[in-house]
């Protein structure tokens, strides 16, 4: 049925007065819900300082009611309590006898490099005795050439030496009676000089035999090329039926096997380095070889400017000629200031560490650091009695209390070690511990 205009105006009169009065009470609700957690907040607040301060005041005085001296105290201990949500372990700098080093990087050469060659002249080799890395003696058999030839030529010169001597001692007769005559008229005087001039051409012919059988024998002797020293065979470029030349290459030895690093230092570092100090070179992760230094080359490469000092490793060790390796050079020892590597912090280039001042306060401390050794950094820019936080820097904040649990680490102490001897925690759980039933750890730093 249609609605008059009049009935139309009431209608939405009455939906206006309905909507107007559901907004006020919702409006009424919301204040009044806020009003209420506004009274509430005060008393939750207070609620675990009263408990906290009744605990403190019935374990200070048994039997003390709320009125006694106890919850006078409780709240402050209680505040301080909260405050320090983060536990440490902190440690003083220590001072320690350092070793000087100077770093460098360098090759790995051999001390002594010998170069066996040829000395025969067109003689086939028909043996080679040792392969590369062998070690050997003075005088081993090397490589061999053929000598047939030259055997047969000794043997005919042997023969003709056997010749000259019945030569010389027939001269030498015919000498000897024409001496014992030659007063009585037989032999002339001309004929006497003739048989002692033939003695003497006939001993210069058996010296001629004698020094040509010698000639034979040291080429002979050329066909077998021997060590000339102890030592390792590091090349090998003999092979079986090459010809030989005088001067030809066949192996590279290493006297006695050692070898040496050749470190590169600045101009200006070599006057540090004395030889006869020790050295350090690294093999790999983990590993290091000690050796001396022999010589401090007394010059320097005109276009680096470098300088080079050998020294001398030992026998046995697994580096070889011909590679690289980094290492350290001992100068000398210094009585320096050293905290545990865990303790400090580097932020943009700076070294830090966080240094628990009065209250328990932890504030920030920028630091020199210096050399490492053993799992201490030299530091410098600290007085001797601080406290500084050794275990759990990386979740500390300037500025935060923090409480310190336990005697303070000995800075000798390994980060895996803990100060009792236990073994510490865990990566992920070492260094600050929360309460139990803090929420949460606030500004973690990497």
């Amino acid at each position: 049925m249609d609605k008059t205009w009049e009935q139309i105006a009431n209608d939405v009169d009455q939906r206006s007065r309905r909507a107007f009065l559901l907004t006020g009470v919702v409006l009424t609700t919301g204040i009044g819900a806020a009003a209420l957690l506004a009274g509430m907040a005060p008393a939750r607040a207070d609620s675990p300082r009263k408990t906290k301060a009744t605990e403190i005041g019935q374990a200070a005085k048994p039997g003390a009611g709320p009125s006694g001296s106890g919850p006078a105290a409780g709240p402050a201990a209680a505040a301080a309590a909260a405050a320090a949500a983060l536990t440490v372990q902190v440690t003083s700098p220590r001072q320690v006898t350092m070793a000087r080093t100077l770093a460098a990087s360098g090759s790995i050469a051999a001390r002594d490099e010998l170069l066996v060659a040829a000395d025969a002249q067109g003689v086939r080799l028909v043996q080679v005795a040792v392969e590369a890395g062998a070690a050997v003696r003075r005088g081993q058999l090397l490589a061999l050439g053929d000598d047939a030839q030259l055997q047969a030529q000794l043997a005919q010169q042997q023969a003709q030496i056997r010749d000259k001597r019945a030569e010389l001692a027939q001269a030498e007769a015919n000498l000897d009676r024409a001496e014992r005559i030659k007063d009585s008229g037989v032999y002339s005087v001309e004929a006497v000089q003739t048989r002692r001039t033939a003695v003497e051409s006939a001993a210069a012919k058996l010296d001629l035999a004698q020094a040509q059988k010698r000639e034979l024998e040291v080429r002979i002797a050329h066909t077998r090329v021997l060590a000339p020293a102890d030592g390792v065979i590091v090349a090998r470029s003999a092979t079986v039926g090459a010809v030989m030349q005088p001067g030809m290459e066949l192996f590279r030895l290493i006297r006695g096997g050692e070898i040496e690093w050749c470190a590169e230092l600045p101009d200006h570092a070599l006057a540090a380095v004395r030889p006869g100090s020790t050295a350090r070179v690294r093999i790999d992760e983990g590993r290091s070889v000690e050796g001396r230094v022999r010589l401090v080359a007394p010059t320097v490469n005109a276009r680096t400017r470098n300088g080079v000092v050998h020294v001398s490793l030992p026998a046995g060790t697994p580096l070889r000629a011909g590679g690289h390796a980094q290492g350290e050079l001992h100068i000398g020892q210094v009585e320096v200031w050293t905290l545990p590597e865990a303790a400090l912090l580097s932020r943009d280039g700076q070294s830090f560490v966080y240094v628990i001042g009065e209250q328990g306060t932890a504030r920030a401390v920028r630091v020199t650091t210096g050399a490492r050794q053993g799992g201490l950094v030299e530091v410098r820019g600290l007085p001797s009695d601080a406290r500084v936080v050794a275990t759990g820097a990386g979740f500390v904040k300037e500025g935060e209390r923090v409480r310190v649990a336990g005697p303070d680490i000995s800075p000798d102490l390994s980060p895996d070690i803990s100060p009792d001897g236990a073994p510490a925690l865990p990566p992920g759980r070492r260094g600050a511990q929360r309460p139990q039933g803090a929420q949460g750890i606030e500004g973690v730093r990497a």
